[in-house]
């Protein structure tokens, strides 16, 4: 899909509108995401003053969930197309597995291994780090800057399935490796209130920046 979004340009000077007219007939502007170049299918314009670049580039650059309906010729950016009220009944329990997973995670990165393990069951599985291999120090821990939930479940109370809360992480990495940002997703299994049945990193989800900007003056990396 090759959609574009219309980004204005009324709040430059005037001078800065006339000068993008004349720079864009003989180059296409650049679009940076978290501090990164982002390369596109469909080049970036500026046409009479006005910024166009590709919805998707942008979304999914931000980590942002974006979904195209043909029929209704409707683009949903971060946005659920099936949303309804009777969704809301499940959002109480959001919030409780949301704060559940960032208490884990920053027990984690902070390394309070007591906590994590009064947070976790007594079978609880992980493919963060191995069973005997819980981070200690700095040299193999990487400093998470960033988490963010990115999706969930909420089964019924008659389905078996236990809910999942999906969290997007972004970690400063150590010196041995070759990047200095990483993000990837963490799914987490909860198995009650204050326990959580497993973190696993959701397949295919790890990507590896140069650098990431939380906003303008804090950035991450290289």
């Amino acid at each position: 899909m090759k959609r574009v979004v219309k980004i204005g340009l009324a709040g430059l000077l005037l001078t800065s509108v006339f000068g993008a007219g004349a720079y864009a007939a003989t180059t296409a502007p650049k679009i940076f995401v978290h501090g990164n170049l982002v390369k596109t299918d469909a080049a970036p314009k500026i046409i009479n003053g006005t910024v166009y670049v590709p919805l998707r580039a942008i979304s999914e650059g931000l980590g942002v969930d974006i979904q195209w309906d043909n029929k209704k010729k409707t683009v949903y950016v971060n946005s659920d197309p099936n949303y309804n009220m009777e969704m809301e009944t499940g959002n109480v329990s959001y919030v409780s597995n949301r704060d559940l997973a960032f208490r884990w995670i920053m027990a984690y990165d902070d390394r309070r291994h007591k906590d994590v393990e009064t947070l976790s069951t007594t079978d609880f599985k992980t493919d963060i780090y191995t069973p005997d291999g819980f981070p200690s120090g700095t040299w193999n821990m990487a400093s998470i800057v960033d988490m963010r939930p990115v999706a969930r479940s909420n089964p019924k109370s008659a389905d078996s399935k236990m809910p999942t809360m999906t969290v997007r992480i972004v970690q400063r990495v150590s010196s041995m490796d070759e990047y200095k940002v990483k993000m990837e997703d963490w799914k987490f299994t909860i198995a009650g209130p204050n326990k959580i049945k497993s973190v696993m990193i959701v397949p295919k989800s790890t990507k590896y920046f140069d650098r990431y900007t939380l906003f303008p003056g804090v950035t991450f990396g290289i």
